[in-house]
């Protein structure tokens, strides 16, 4: 398809995954979306396979990493979970278990997050989504957690509905408000999280071992980046309740950008 903004408008872009060496289509993302009353849009830097692509959604395939005119006519940016980025972008070696990196969707999802940061654009960053989130505002990753034992093992398999530990969210934060609870459970699949948070990010949640779980821009009207997996769990009402605070954001964008070209 070519390369081109979204044909629907207010809708919310959905970064195109990379996984076991080819592409992927983020479909729990998108549906998430979906279900929570959003117009997803999938793009991806990747050929996708046609299977994966749910009826009835926009899909575009084979962009450009530099390509930032695919936000155009959009009103939300989400980036999804997938493999490690290169830890030469913030500045350290290779862990001997970092793995399955791209730097093709890297470089993607750094030109859409800076466009959409530039803009104030909402954004919610899942897992891989957060840690390109926080590196592209200046942090660093821990590279494996288990390396500190006394951790939770957060990486357990591709994620699932179940949930693994439960979580501390900072009281009347952004993203207490988007899950209208302070506590709730939550999945793993995980082995790298956040090092040095970014200036410009605030911690907000926690698991049970201290490891960060959650952070929001402080710069920015709607920027949330979450370490787990909610896109597979919106069968409990508090994770699909993040997405419809999503798509709330991005209809209020679109209102905010129809004001100001009036």
């Amino acid at each position: 398809m070519p390369n081109r903004g979204p044909t629907s408008d207010g809708c919310a872009v959905v970064v195109g995954q990379w996984r076991e060496g080819q592409g992927h289509a983020p479909t729990p993302y998108a549906e998430a979306v979906r279900t929570a009353g959003g117009t997803p849009v999938i793009f991806s830097v990747f050929d996708l396979p046609d299977h994966q692509i749910p009826d009835g959604m926009e899909f575009h395939e084979l962009l450009e990493p530099d390509d930032g005119s695919v936000l155009d006519g959009a009103c939300g940016l989400l980036l999804p979970g997938g493999g490690d980025i290169d830890p030469a972008s913030y500045g350290q070696s290779r862990h001997e278990r970092t793995h399955d990196l791209n730097e093709r969707r890297d470089a993607f999802e750094r030109t859409l997050l800076s466009r959409a940061l530039e803009a104030d654009m909402p954004v919610l960053a899942i897992c891989h989504g957060m840690q390109m989130l926080n590196i592209q505002l200046g942090g660093t990753l821990d590279q494996h957690l288990i390396d500190v034992p006394t951790r939770i093992d957060h990486d357990r398999g591709y994620p699932t509905p179940d949930p693994i530990h439960g979580m501390r969210v900072k009281e009347r934060s952004l993203l207490a408000a988007a899950l209208g609870a302070p506590k709730v459970e939550v999945n793993s699949h995980h082995h790298q999280g956040l090092g040095k948070v970014a200036d410009l990010l605030e911690e907000v949640a926690w698991a049970d071992d201290g490891v960060l779980e959650g952070v929001v821009s402080t710069a920015h009207m709607w920027v949330v980046g979450v370490q787990w997996h909610p896109e597979v769990m919106t069968g409990d009402d508090h994770q699909l309740n993040l997405f419809r605070a999503f798509v709330e954001a991005t209809r209020a964008y679109q209102e905010r950008e129809a004001r100001e070209a009036s």
